[in-house]
C-alpha cells in the first residue's frame, strides 16, 4: 500500500467521479447553457443540476483496516442512534439479540457502499421507489428506494438496510448472492445520500457513539464476538452513551473467574491463622542483644597488654 501511494503524483487526491456522473454533469451544463440563452436566470437552474450530478457521482478511495473479525461503516454519514431493534423481514434475520446502528448520509456524501464484515453474501433485495419522492427526509417514509443485503461470516450475520429517494437510479449493487467479499470492499452505489441501518449481533463490542461521523469502509464500528472473547453486550439504557460505563468494565476486569475464586478460597481455608505464624518466634524481651564491638576490642587490647608484660 505504501508503494502505491509513493507512485502517485498527488497522493492526497482521493476524489473521484463515476462516468455516469460526468456524463450527467456535462448534459446538465449543456441544458443550462440552452436555458440561459432562452432566459438568463434559467441558467442557474441548470447549474444546480450540474452540482447535483457531481454530488451523485462523487466517490473516494478507501483503505480498509486490518482488523480480525472487525466491522466497518458501510457508508459515509453520521451515527443517529444505537439501539436494540427488530430487523426488517426482508433481511431474514432472527429478531433476537440484534442491535441497530442507524446512519444518516447527506446528499453530498460519497456514493459508495462498503461491506461491513468479511464473509459471504447471503441475501440481496432491491425495491425501486416512486419518482415523486426525490429525497429521503425520514427513514420510514413511503415511496423510497430500498435495498437489503445480508452478510454472513463464521455463523454470525450482519444486515444492511438502505433507503434513499425514489427519483432516478439511486441504488446499484455490484454483488450477487453467494459472493465472497473482503472487509471494506465497495459493493455498490447509493446516490445523493439517504439512510443506512446496520443490524449486528448484540454481542458486538461497539466503539462508536451517536453523533460520530463515519468514513465508509474505514471507520471501525466494532468487532464480532468470538469464542475466546468476553463481548460487551449493549444495554438499551446505555445505547446512547459515548462509551461503555467504566465502572461496569472495571468491576468485570477486577472480578476473578470462578476457578480462580475457588482456588483462592481453598488456599485460604488451608492456611493457618495469622497468629499461628508467630508462635515459634521468641518475644522481644527474651532475645539477647548482641555485644558491643567496642567492648570486644577493649578486651582484646587488655589481653595483648598483659601478654606483653609477662614476656
Amino acid at each position: 500500500m505504501s508503494d502505491e501511494f509513493e507512485r502517485r503524483p498527488m497522493p492526497w487526491l482521493n476524489f473521484m467521479l463515476d462516468w455516469e456522473g460526468v456524463a450527467a454533469a456535462a448534459g446538465a451544463f449543456l441544458a443550462a447553457l440552452l436555458l440561459g440563452w432562452i432566459w438568463s436566470p434559467l441558467f442557474w437552474v441548470g447549474f444546480l443540476l450540474v452540482l447535483g450530478s457531481i454530488a451523485a457521482g462523487r466517490w473516494s478511495r478507501r483503505s480498509p483496516p486490518d482488523v480480525a473479525d472487525g466491522v466497518v461503516a458501510p457508508c459515509d454519514g453520521v451515527v443517529v442512534s444505537i439501539e436494540r431493534s427488530e430487523p426488517p423481514t426482508a433481511l431474514r434475520m432472527s429478531s433476537d439479540n440484534l442491535v441497530r446502528v442507524r446512519i444518516a448520509s447527506s446528499p453530498v456524501s460519497t456514493n459508495k457502499l462498503y461491506t461491513p464484515i468479511a464473509g459471504g453474501v447471503d441475501l440481496i433485495s432491491v425495491a425501486q421507489g416512486e419518482p415523486s419522492v426525490p429525497m429521503a427526509l425520514r427513514p420510514d417514509d413511503e415511496g423510497l428506494t430500498r435495498a437489503y443485503v445480508t452478510f454472513e461470516s463464521a455463523g454470525e450475520r450482519a444486515g444492511v438496510a438502505l433507503a434513499t429517494g425514489g427519483l432516478g437510479p439511486r441504488i446499484d449493487l455490484d454483488i450477487e448472492t453467494g459472493d465472497v467479499v473482503r472487509l471494506g470492499r465497495a459493493f455498490g452505489t447509493r446516490r445523493l445520500g439517504g439512510w443506512c441501518d446496520l443490524y449486528l449481533p448484540a454481542g458486538l463490542s461497539v466503539v462508536v457513539w451517536p453523533g460520530q461521523t463515519l468514513v465508509g469502509g474505514e471507520t471501525v464500528i466494532g468487532r464480532m464476538r468470538s469464542s475466546g472473547d468476553d463481548a460487551f453486550v449493549i444495554d438499551a439504557d446505555e445505547a446512547d452513551a459515548p462509551e461503555p460505563r467504566r465502572e461496569t468494565l472495571a468491576a468485570a476486569a477486577a472480578a476473578p473467574t470462578t476457578a480462580a475464586a475457588a482456588a483462592a478460597a481453598a488456599a485460604t481455608a488451608d492456611a493457618p491463622a495469622e497468629e499461628d505464624y508467630f508462635d515459634d518466634y521468641p518475644e522481644p524481651d527474651e532475645v539477647e542483644a548482641p555485644e558491643d564491638p567496642a567492648a570486644i576490642f577493649a578486651r582484646l587490647r587488655e589481653a595483648a597488654r598483659k601478654h606483653g608484660e609477662s614476656d
